[in-house]
């Protein structure tokens, strides 16, 4: 997936539409920021975050949703990003991360 920021464009490697569920979709997402994120000579551990939703909703975000953030990432790298499959779609919360609602 073609990812566009000011900042830069960069290709994720991540298809949306393979997964059932938005579960699956975010934690895919999430594993394959990691990966991008090492390549670029950064430590995933400290740059990106996955949280349940109820992870989520207890950390004070509105609505149930898996949260996938790369706070490091270009600016504003996740507002260009529609992705959507059998599970429905996600959107961006802060434009540093997206949000698959339940």
């Amino acid at each position: 997936m073609k990812v566009y920021s000011d900042e830069g464009n960069f290709e994720l490697r991540w298809e949306p539409t393979k997964y059932k569920t938005k579960a699956a979709a975010a934690k895919a997402l999430y594993k394959a920021l990691c990966a991008h994120c090492k390549a670029l000579g950064m430590n995933p551990e400290g740059e990106v975050w996955i949280k349940s939703p109820s992870q989520s909703e207890d950390h004070g975000y509105v609505g149930k949703a898996w949260h996938v953030c790369w706070e490091s990432g270009p600016f504003d790298w996740a507002v260009s990003v529609f992705a959507h499959g059998e599970w429905g779609h996600c959107e961006t919360y802060w434009g540093f991360d997206l949000a698959f609602y339940e």
